[in-house]
């Protein structure tokens, strides 16, 4: 018969498993890593703002859709950075019938944005 956690037995587990100390030389230990880490998704994040905004400027979008078309840009990047190829492609398509009809965005501002993604920011090292 399984046993079946309760909140009180998954809190003395979460207790008795994250030890301060022990968490703390981990996170000493991996530090340089995860900066490391950090640093280059933030800086592909930057990459994928800057160049939306400056199509989105280019085509004249303005006000509370740029922030719409720069989530989408944003959750395309996420979902294909370890994708490629086909796999991109089809995500890039689900997500631009999506953001197409939760959010009234053009598709062919969101086509453009995704090939600019998939192709630019994916395609980079």
């Amino acid at each position: 018969m399984p046993l079946y956690h309760n909140g009180l037995m998954m809190f003395q587990k979460y207790a008795a498993k994250y030890n301060p100390t022990v968490i703390g030389q981990r996170f000493t230990d991996v530090r340089d890593v995860a900066l490391a880490r950090a640093q280059a998704g933030l800086n592909a994040v930057d990459t994928v703002r800057s160049l939306v905004r400056d199509y989105l400027d280019q085509k004249g979008v303005t006000g509370g859709l740029r922030a719409t078309y720069i989530g989408f840009a944003l959750e395309l990047w996420r979902m294909t950075e370890r994708q490629g190829g086909a796999a991109s492609d089809k995500i890039a398509q689900g997500l631009i019938q999506k953001y197409k009809l939760a959010f009234g965005l053009d598709e062919a501002l969101l086509t453009d944005i995704a090939n600019a993604i998939i192709v630019k920011v994916t395609a980079t090292p």
